[in-house]
C-alpha cells in the first residue's frame, strides 16, 4: 500500500514539473497555419520584400474597405460580336438534304390535284453530288446555290408543269456544321443553317447544360482564334451571343466554385457555394462558424491571389482581415463578396497550443493518476 502511495506522490511531482516545462514551451507545439503575428510580419515592408515570400498587403474589413463586386461582365472580342452570317448564299454539297416546293396555277397539273395544289419533295445530294427529282431526271446539284437548282428545275419542268412556282432549301447540310462538346446534353455535330446560329441557340440544339450559369464556360475556336466566357456573361450581355460559323469548335467546361476554409473553423473543408454572389458569412455558416476553443476572432482572414492577365500579374495579393469582436462583423461578413480563387484562414488564438496540449497529454496523464490513486485506495 505505501508502494503505491509513493508511486503517486512520484507521478504528480512528474506530472507537475512536466507540466511546467510545457508551458514554457508550448509555443513550439505544430499547428496548422500561421498566427495573426506571423501573417501580419509578412505583409509588404516587412518579411515579404524577401525573395522566396509572396509580396501581400493587409487590409482591415471596414464598411469603407469593403471591396468592390468583385465579377465584372467580360466581352467577346470584337471579333467574335462583329461577326455577321457568314454568307447569303452558299453552294450545295455532298449530303446535303434538299426540300424543294412546287406550286401549280391548275389542279390537274403535273404534280397538283383538286385537293392539293403544293408539292413537297425532299432529297439527299449523293456522293457523285446528283439528286433525282420526279420528272426532271438526275441533276448535278452540288457547286449549285438554291437559285441556280430553282432554275435548272424550272427548265426541266417547262411545258410539264402549269406555271410552276418552285423554291428550293438546304434542310440540313452535313458540311457546314459545328462541333460542340463538353458539359452538354448531346455532343457533337450541330447544323448551322443558312439563316446562321447564336451560340446560345448551337448550345440548346446539343442539349444544352444543367449546370449553374457561373460554373460554366464556353470556349470558342475559329481556326486559330480562340476566346472563352462565363455562361453567365453570355446570358447577361446579349452582344456576347454571338453567331457561330460552320467549322467552329464550341467547349463547354463545368468548373465548380469552391472556397477552401482552414484554420479555426469547426468544419475546415473546401465548400461550394450554390449562389451567384457568394459572400463571406454564408461561406463561414456553412464550415460551422468560427471554433470559439481555437479561433482568434480578430484575425479572420480572407486571401486575394494578385490577379492576372495574359503572363504579367496585375496589382498585390491582398489579405483581408475582418475582426469578428466588431459589433458590425456580421453585417460586414454578409457584404464581402467572394472572388473565386480566395483561400480563407481563421488564425488560432495564442492559448490554441495550449489547449491541444491539455487535450492530448495532460487528459491522459491525469486518468493515469486517478488510475493509481484507485489502486492504493
Amino acid at each position: 500500500m505505501n508502494t503505491a502511495v509513493s508511486w503517486t506522490r512520484w507521478i504528480r511531482q512528474f506530472f507537475v514539473k512536466t507540466t511546467l516545462v510545457f508551458l514554457v514551451g508550448c509555443a513550439t507545439i505544430p499547428s496548422f497555419g500561421p498566427d495573426a503575428e506571423v501573417i501580419e510580419s509578412g505583409v509588404i515592408g516587412g518579411e515579404a520584400d524577401a525573395a522566396d515570400i509572396v509580396p501581400f498587403q493587409i487590409v482591415d474589413i471596414t464598411a469603407a474597405t469593403l471591396p468592390q463586386k468583385t465579377h465584372v461582365a467580360q466581352n467577346f472580342p470584337a471579333r467574335f460580336r462583329n461577326q455577321a452570317l457568314y454568307r447569303v448564299d452558299r453552294s450545295i454539297e455532298v449530303g446535303d438534304r434538299l426540300q424543294v416546293r412546287i406550286w401549280e396555277v391548275a389542279e390537274d397539273g403535273l404534280f397538283a390535284t383538286p385537293d392539293q395544289r403544293e408539292t413537297v419533295i425532299e432529297v439527299t445530294v449523293s456522293n457523285s453530288g446528283i439528286i433525282f427529282v420526279p420528272y426532271a431526271n438526275e441533276i448535278a446539284a452540288r457547286g449549285l446555290t438554291t437559285a441556280d437548282l430553282r432554275e435548272v428545275l424550272l427548265d426541266r419542268y417547262r411545258g410539264k408543269a402549269v406555271e410552276p412556282e418552285i423554291v428550293v432549301t438546304i434542310m440540313e447540310t452535313q458540311t457546314d456544321a459545328a462541333i460542340v462538346l463538353g458539359d452538354v446534353g448531346q455532343p457533337g455535330r450541330v447544323s448551322v443553317p443558312s439563316s446562321g446560329i447564336r451560340l446560345l441557340d448551337l448550345m440548346a440544339r446539343a442539349g444544352g447544360t444543367s449546370r449553374a450559369p457561373w460554373e460554366v464556360s464556353v470556349t470558342i475556336q475559329r481556326g486559330a482564334d480562340k476566346a472563352t466566357l462565363p455562361l453567365a456573361d453570355i446570358l447577361d450581355v446579349p452582344a456576347n451571343n454571338v453567331f457561330v460559323r460552320p467549322g467552329d469548335f464550341v467547349s463547354v467546361a463545368y468548373l465548380p466554385r469552391r472556397f477552401a476554409v482552414y484554420g479555426g473553423v469547426i468544419r475546415p473543408s473546401n465548400i461550394e457555394i450554390p449562389k451567384a454572389e457568394a459572400d463571406l458569412a454564408y461561406l463561414l455558416a456553412e464550415v460551422g462558424g468560427l471554433n470559439d476553443r481555437v479561433a482568434q476572432a480578430k484575425s479572420a482572414f480572407v486571401f486575394r491571389p494578385a490577379t492576372k492577365r495574359g503572363a504579367e500579374h496585375q496589382g498585390t495579393a491582398i489579405a483581408y482581415r475582418l475582426d469578428f469582436s466588431r459589433p458590425d462583423a456580421l453585417l460586414l461578413a454578409s457584404q464581402f463578396q467572394l472572388a473565386r480563387n480566395d483561400i480563407i484562414y481563421v488564425a488560432s488564438a495564442d492559448a490554441a497550443d495550449f489547449q491541444r496540449f491539455v487535450s492530448l497529454i495532460v487528459s491522459p496523464l491525469m486518468g493515469t493518476v486517478s488510475g493509481v490513486s484507485s489502486l492504493s485506495n
